[in-house]
């Protein structure tokens, strides 16, 4: 019910999904200028050791799609995989400076394309709430304090976070590789998918709190909304699983039928539909009513209750 409010309220919307595209474009032809002359020296050798690894996993994945022999094409990835981990071994330096490099840029990244994503949390709240619907610029500004505060946060945090499911995954790789190659991918997706979903639950709500709550403390925000109430928890990690698995497919399936068109708005509709999921959550816990469109409106149970209440005690 929850997520197919928010599909509903992200469709009703929409207009905001190329205002979404505009400012994240804008950033990445930044970001991608800023990344291509910072890393242009300090990448090359790296990427000319990681192309093999890709390409034969590519073959890997073409034989077991057209079922052909897995055998060489397994032994095809175990070697370039050795050699892959070979010239790691060898360049601990140069890789040092590389992986702090592109942390930095991450979180510089993250940080900026994420001020988009508080902005529409904070236009979806305003519509949830009274059908309001104010201009992009103006509410980002406007609001720009608490979201710079939030994104300072979450940049941070999802980089930690990153760092950990990356090793995570780089564990499950090696051992698959090792024992069953032909379920490496499954297990590194199943990983990522999760870790994603699960990012998503438990801090939706502190997004929330800061942006659109009454917390007079960011802190407060923060600890009451890191972990969802235990009644919520489940629901919410089903929803964001099922959906993370649909975009996933989604973004897969429109890259391979548009050779990579369609992702210029499936990518910002995507942001649109997550947040909206969000903000419905925060609408749904605190026991607040909201509207999906001018027709309809969600009243908790709670409220009704409150409702029939005051009505049995009226004269008639």
């Amino acid at each position: 019910m929850r997520t197919r409010n928010a599909l509903k309220i992200a469709i009703g919307n929409y207009s905001l999904v190329f205002k979404n595209l505009l400012y994240k474009a804008i950033v990445f032809v930044i970001f991608g200028l800023l990344m291509g002359l910072t890393l242009s020296i300090t990448l090359d050798k790296f990427i000319e050791q990681l192309t093999p690894v890709g390409e034969s996993l590519i073959k890997l994945i073409t034989e077991i799609v057209k079922g052909g022999d897995h055998a060489t094409a397994i032994n095809g990835v175990k070697s370039t995989f050795g050699t892959f981990r070979n010239f790691l071994s060898n360049n601990i330096g140069s890789l040092v400076l590389m992986v702090i490099i592109l942390i930095v840029l991450a979180i510089l990244y993250r940080f900026l394309t994420g001020v988009s994503d508080c902005t529409l949390m904070i236009l979806v709240s305003g519509h949830m709430t009274g059908m309001a619907h104010r201009g992009y610029v103006a509410v980002m500004i406007e609001n720009l304090k608490r979201i710079l505060v939030y994104q300072l946060i979450d940049a941070l945090s999802s980089i930690i976070y990153s760092a950990l499911v990356g090793l995570l995954t780089w564990g499950v790789f090696s051992l698959f590789i090792k024992i069953m190659p032909i379920l490496v991918l499954f297990g590194c997706s199943f990983v990522i998918i999760g870790a994603i979903s699960v990012y998503c639950t438990v801090f939706s709500q502190v997004m929330a709190n800061v942006l659109i709550g009454d917390y007079k403390s960011v802190k407060k925000a923060f600890l009451e909304g890191i972990v969802p109430k235990k009644e919520y928890f489940g629901r919410m990690f089903a929803a964001y699983l099922t959906v993370v698995v649909a975009l996933v497919y989604l973004h897969v399936t429109v890259t391979l039928a548009t050779f990579g068109v369609g992702e210029i708005i499936l990518i910002p509709f995507a942001s649109l539909l997550i947040v909206s999921m969000k903000t419905v959550d925060y609408f749904t816990i605190n026991k607040k009513k909201y509207f999906i469109d001018y027709d309809n409106i969600v009243v908790p149970k709670e409220l009704r209750e409150n409702d029939e209440n005051l009505l049995s005690n009226v004269d008639i």
